[in-house]
């Protein structure tokens, strides 16, 4: 009975959606074209008295809770007669930096084309948001009340790092109790099918800079003489990392929990797409074993590098600079500040000398290789890993 039960509602539900498509969309269209990155201060706000009013023409109040220097943090809850526990949908409406030459409309001016909506944070993770407003709606409308008290909390900086999460959790612990959550931010399986997941890999980031001459030099002249930093900095990188995604810094692997038996057990029953997804992705290789294995592992990320030029603009000269930027993956009983230690030392096991500020002509002079801090990143998972290699010539 609960079955048939079961089915009838989500039959109600399709229907209540189908009916309603367009009030959802446009109500999703209108979302996304208000601009969100957390450092737009003014926009990350609109974004949240956004979500505020979208609850309010539900009758719901949204609160907005705040710490000093973050976007806010929007709460709001819909409680359920006589239920005893609370579960928490979690979802974040601020997005990625946005490069608007990759794109070829607007990143905020959303576009249907087909069965899908173009727009910055178009499905991570503003569609999550309206998908949880539009199911309030669409219980209400089949008179269906949940078993359980229902609390979303939408954050406005995770895409740049949730670097005050914490401080929320802290400071409105009681606000943000609950008995379980739904991370409503998550992968989408290759079949294509729903997944529900039990986690999700940390990251904290490094950047770094390898310093050359004081001046780009003329390579007919210095080439062989001069270091040239895109040859140290791909050196350093390259004893970080092999080509099959085996992270080569010492200790690195020590703290990582092995998987358990239940883990084992779900994994070997997850369907394999490798082949499939390797062939939509247009990949000649992939790293290690089965993706869903992988993603399971610890990851060293070239996110890019920045040195010199190439085609049209190429020149020939040993560049003064060159750039990288790294995420590492986590997973669970690594931290931040261990993974910190570690690349910190393997650098300097390199022939590096790290400091904490951009070299000066006297700095640089004195050590063979340095590793300056450059500019504060943040991390979603603890604290931040800034620094930036220099070499002097």
């Amino acid at each position: 009975m609960n079955v048939i039960f079961l089915l009838l509602m989500l039959s109600t539900v399709r229907d209540y959606r189908i009916a309603h498509e367009q009030a959802i969309l446009n109500e999703l269209t209108d979302f996304l074209a208000i601009p969100n990155l957390a450092s737009d201060t003014a926009n990350i706000e609109k974004n949240a008295v956004a979500i505020q009013a979208m609850f309010a023409k539900r009758g719901i109040e949204a609160k907005l809770l705040r710490v000093a220097g973050a976007p806010p943090l929007v709460i709001a809850q819909f409680p359920a007669k006589k239920a005893a526990k609370t579960i928490s949908f979690y979802a974040h409406y601020d997005g990625q930096p946005v490069d608007a030459s990759q794109w070829s409309t607007q990143p905020w001016q959303p576009v249907l084309r087909g069965d899908r909506i173009y727009a910055r944070s178009a499905s991570d993770d503003k569609a999550p948001i309206i998908a949880m407003l539009a199911a309030i709606d669409a219980l209400r409308a089949t008179g269906t009340s949940p078993s359980v008290n229902l609390k979303f909390v939408f954050e406005g900086e995770e895409e740049a790092g949730s670097e005050h999460l914490a401080e929320y959790f802290d400071r409105f612990a009681a606000e943000l109790k609950t008995d379980a959550w739904m991370i409503c931010d998550g992968p989408v399986h290759q079949s294509r099918r729903p997944l529900l997941y039990f986690g999700a890999r940390g990251v904290t980031d490094v950047e770094m800079t390898v310093y050359g001459p004081g001046r780009a030099l003329h390579s007919g002249h210095y080439g062989n003489w001069a270091p040239n930093p895109i040859v140290t900095l791909t050196h350093l990188i390259d004893s970080m990392r092999d080509m099959n995604a085996q992270i080569l810094i010492e200790y690195f692997y020590d703290d990582v929990a092995p998987l358990t038996a239940a883990e084992r057990s779900a994994l070997a029953r997850t369907p394999p797409f490798d082949t499939q997804i390797q062939s939509e992705l247009s990949l000649g290789r992939t790293e290690g074993a089965s993706l869903n294995e992988q993603i399971l592992k610890p990851a060293l990320n070239l996110r890019g590098i920045a040195a010199g030029n190439v085609g049209e603009k190429a020149s020939n000269s040993i560049p003064t600079e060159a750039r990288a930027s790294i995420d590492f993956r986590l997973v669970p009983n690594q931290t931040p500040q261990h993974v910190r230690e570690l690349v910190e030392q393997h650098v300097t096991k390199q022939g590096f000398f790290i400091v904490r500020d951009t070299p000066d002509a006297a700095t640089r002079a004195a050590h063979p290789n340095e590793a300056p801090r450059e500019q504060d990143v943040r991390n979603s998972v603890g604290e931040s890993m800034p620094w930036t290699c220099s070499e002097k010539l």
